[in-house]
Formats: structure tokens, sequence, C-alpha cells
């Protein structure tokens, strides 16, 4: 990922308790990401890479006067069929393996009565691909203090929303195909994921040092995203090395996070190492400046560097935002 600049996700849901708790933002903004991360093979027994991608909408509007025009209104016109909020509102949108969290501020019972309304056609769920069964959800219950809704039908529904405290969740139904553990349905998903965002429970950057060091080395502005293969690169089963794609030997996790300040946007790059004897910053200059001329991925980008810390490496570089 290192070359990429931080892509602006789709998703959509969100919710509360009561009228004056559907008024407060759930979850904290961009930062709370890491609260709701669970361990990969949380679900997916086999599961060891992971990728995740956050966004707070909220905040790069609260920009929409240095932003594009086009940009902003791609953003307000993003949609959510099933929930009927608005992008506007959101403070997160966290997509991860099985699922993605929702935190902002909104009418949790508009949301559910559009989310149990009937549908005019079939829409596509959050991860782009359209729905077998029913359109309608219904109520399977509470799990601690929150409502989750699956579809009428098929019996085994494919996904499932919880509402509840100022978040929507949407959680995947697991099938865990390709190795010998249970499949796991969606509500389990759901309530596994209400774990892990308000109980701690299977917290990745509590129980993980490379994801936690990660993390803490990228700044929660506005968009970020986190990749941790399985291997390292440069191992027997990992990526091979290619330093002008920003392919490091001895990297276990890359991560990319964008900031607006006003008129320019700061970009940061980090790359987690094995160790700290794997570092190389020379690598990392050397991919700078194949990327920083011409039609390179780096040409639009101002005072370019780079730093180490530890097994950690990272670039910044500034934009203006219009531009980006």
């Amino acid at each position: 990922m290192g070359a990429g600049t931080a892509a602006l996700g789709a998703v959509g849901g969100l919710s509360g308790c009561s009228a004056i708790q559907d008024l407060i933002p759930g979850g904290g903004g961009l930062g709370a990401y890491t609260k709701w991360t669970y361990a990969p093979d949380t679900f997916k027994s086999d599961q060891e890479s992971l990728s995740l991608g956050a966004t707070s909408y909220k905040s790069i509007l609260s920009n929409s006067g240095k932003i594009d025009e086009d940009r902003r209104e791609s953003i307000v016109t993003r949609n959510y069929p099933d929930l009927g909020i608005s992008a506007e509102d959101i403070a997160l949108e966290l997509n991860l393996p099985q699922g993605r969290v929702i935190t902002g501020s909104f009418d949790t019972d508009a949301a559910k009565s559009e989310l149990t309304a009937s549908k005019a056609s079939t829409p596509e769920n959050s991860f782009g691909n359209s729905f077998t069964g029913s359109t309608e959800y219904e109520s399977d219950g509470e799990y601690e203090g929150w409502e989750i809704f699956v579809q009428s039908e098929p019996d085994t529904s494919p996904n499932a929303y919880a509402i509840g405290n100022g978040n929507i969740l949407e959680a995947q139904y697991v099938t865990n195909s390709s190795n010998d553990a249970s499949e796991v349905e969606a509500p389990d998903v759901a309530e596994g994921m209400i774990d892990t965002g308000t109980n701690g429970d299977n917290r990745y950057v509590d129980n993980n040092d490379t994801f936690s060091t990660l993390t803490d080395k990228l700044d929660n502005g506005v968009s970020l995203s986190v990749n941790m293969p399985q291997y390292e690169v440069g191992s027997e089963d990992g990526a091979n090395e290619n330093i002008p794609a920003g392919n490091f030997e001895g990297v276990v996790a890359t991560g990319q996070s964008t900031s607006i300040n006003g008129g320019t946007t700061k970009v940061k790059w980090v790359y987690v190492y094995d160790s700290e004897g794997d570092v190389n910053q020379g690598d990392v200059d050397e991919w700078i400046e194949a990327n920083n001329t011409g039609e390179g991925s780096l040409s639009n980008y101002n005072d370019l560097s780079s730093s180490t810390d530890g097994n950690v490496a990272t670039v910044t570089g500034k934009i203006p935002t219009f531009a980006y």
C-alpha cells in the first residue's frame, strides 16, 4: 500500500436509545476504531491477516470550504438504503473483515423503522453484493442493551444489524468453509462485535504489539487504512520486496492516515518491521525518490520526509486540500 492514498470507503447505519441519546455522537470519532477492532481469528478461526479502513465523513465535511466540490457531493449523496441515515452525521465508519461499525448522531427510531420497512427493490449490502431472501428486517431480540435485526428470510440471515448506544453495527455470516471450525451466524458475529467494543473482548490493540505500535503512530484525522499481512515482506511465503512499490523487506504491517488542516492535508505512511534491525531508511528514501517525479504517486506532495523510531519507519507529506 506504499504509494496509495487512503480511499474514502462506503457504508451505512447508526443509533441510540432515547431521543436525547440520539443526539449524542457514539464512539468518539475516528480515533475509536481501535476500540472496535477485534483479533482476525475472532470469527474466522484460521484468519491471520487484517485489513481495515476507517473514515470520518463528518470531519471531512467540516472542511467543506476547502475540499473539492465533486468530493463533497460524493460524500453527501452517499446512500444507506437500509437505514436512511446521512453521511454528514457519521463520525466514524469502520470496515472490518466480517462487518462494519458506524457511529454518529442519528434518529435511531427512524433508522429502525427504515430497517424494518417494506422495500420496493433488493438493495446491495455494505460489501457490494445483492442480498438474497427478504429485503425486510425484523427484530431478533436484544443483547447487552442492543437490539439486533436480521432479514425476515431466509432462516439463516446473511447479515445482521445491531443498534445501540449511538452506534450501528453490521455483521456478516461466517461459513468457515476453509477449515474445520463451526460456522458463525450473523447475530453471533454482531454479539461478538458488541463484546469487543463495549467490554474489550478480543480487542486487537490490547493483545498484538504490532497492531498497537502501528496504530499508535497513525494520526486520527479524517481517514486511515491498515494492512497486516500473514507473512512479512521478503519471507518465503510473503510478498516479494519491491522498493518502488513500497514493499520493504522485513515489514509486517503498514498503515496510512490522512488529516485535514484547513487548506493543507497531511498524509502519513507508517511501516512496522519485524525488528529494529530490519529497518532500512535508505529503502524508504529510495521509494520517495522513485515516486516523487513525473507522474509518480508522490509527485504532488510537498515537504516529504522520512524518519525511524525503533522498528518503525514513517513518511509524511503535505498536499493542498483541494488537490487531494
